[in-house]
């Protein structure tokens, strides 16, 4: 357990920590950089030695807006109250909207959104949902 926490810390480590405030940061740019934490959150769990093509395939089942969206309604009821608010925020943000009224990208940028707001606020939180979320798009 200490090894892979050691491990853990040294991994977040090597990223810059932003000098932002979270909650007056827009949804949006919350999303942004949860679609780049969860891309390489997803892209680690599935690192295997095959071809960058099988990689590839993998990892779509989870980075979809299908899977994202599976894995938001499978943690939903982890969620606090302020986690929560942070989803509805996403799913009714502007970026959400590009595509119209498809429900499942606008989830899984509500989802984007709270994992961008974890990143930034809590990593231990971040981590806990995410590998709860994953059981469910493995199942």
């Amino acid at each position: 357990m200490q090894q892979e926490m050691l491990k853990e810390s040294m991994l977040l480590d090597i990223f810059p920590v932003p000098q932002v405030n979270p909650i007056e940061m827009s949804t949006d740019s919350l999303a942004y950089l949860g679609d780049a934490v969860f891309n390489l959150y997803v892209k680690l769990h599935v690192l295997k030695d095959l071809k960058v093509r099988d990689l590839h395939r993998m990892s779509n089942k989870y980075v979809s807006r299908e899977g994202q969206s599976k894995i938001l309604n499978s943690i939903k009821d982890l969620l606090t109250e302020e986690e929560s608010d942070i989803v509805r925020r996403g799913i009714n943000s502007k970026g959400a909207r590009k595509h119209g009224n498809d429900r499942l990208y606008m989830e899984s940028t509500g989802f984007e959104a709270l994992i961008g707001y974890l990143y930034l606020t809590n990593r231990k939180r971040l981590s806990f949902l995410l590998k709860e979320g994953i059981k469910w798009v493995e199942a």
